[in-house]
């Protein structure tokens, strides 16, 4: 309740306090973010503006959508080389969908984790994957540290609350996205994102940026009280991420 009371007197005015995002869709037309190289920089400028200076992009690696490899998305980030805005810098992973390629890809090192050997990683929304606790068992005897992306969108939780505290028991990080502060993915998605910080289990805050709408939603969401909450708490990780 401490923690509570003091994010209600709190005031953010940016996200500087978070100083580095690692959650976006950067790399130009690779996935469904950035459609070229302006539109990357656009979104980067804009970032930088918010407050981020570090950002860890996170184009889609999804084999029926975005089959993306190691070497694709690296070439895509080449694109961007020399053409930052002064004082950003950008480094690369993937968010990487529970699907038979990126078992592949682990299985061959072809993945591109972030410090830590995190790897950021989705799955269907609406259905919960059959094998999920072995898949995330196995990826640990691996070495990767596994950060789930935006939990507060997968509706299945939302039933079954508990869950969340099983997979943080079995090592998971969770990442919130900014996003659900608001009322851009429903107010359901709202209120289990709020939930989830005011029960302390968020490790990590991320943008999700896809496109420049998301830059004007982005700046409504230092004002609200469970940013506040979530940045003042102490448990953010995005900086041990530099």
């Amino acid at each position: 309740m401490f923690f509570f009371n003091r994010s209600r007197n709190s005031s953010h005015s940016d996200f500087s306090a978070v100083g580095l995002d690692m959650h976006s869709h950067l790399i130009p037309g690779v996935d469904d973010g950035a459609k070229d190289v302006e539109d990357s920089i656009q979104l980067i400028s804009g970032l930088k503006s918010l407050g981020f200076e570090h950002l860890i992009t996170t184009p889609h690696t999804l084999q029926d959508i975005h089959p993306n490899t190691m070497d694709s998305l690296s070439k895509g980030h080449t694109l961007l080389d020399g053409k930052l805005p002064e004082g950003s810098s950008l480094s690369l992973s993937s968010e990487y969908y529970l699907d038979d390629q990126f078992k592949d890809q682990v299985n061959a090192d072809k993945v591109m984790p972030f410090k830590g050997n995190r790897l950021l990683v989705e799955f269907s929304q609406i259905s919960k994957p059959h094998h999920l606790e072995e898949e995330i068992f196995n990826l640990g005897i691996k070495g990767y540290q596994i950060v789930l992306a935006h939990p507060e969108r997968y509706l299945f939780f939302h039933r079954q609350f508990d869950y969340y505290t099983r997979i943080k028991e079995m090592g998971v990080e969770l990442q919130v996205n900014a996003l659900s502060l608001t009322q851009h993915y429903g107010k359901g998605i709202k209120a289990i994102a709020e939930k989830l910080i005011e029960n302390d289990m968020i490790d990590f805050i991320g943008t999700d940026i896809h496109h420049v709408k998301h830059l004007e939603l982005l700046k409504q969401v230092p004002a609200t009280k469970h940013f506040a909450r979530l940045v003042d708490s102490g448990l953010l990780k995005n900086r041990d991420l530099i």
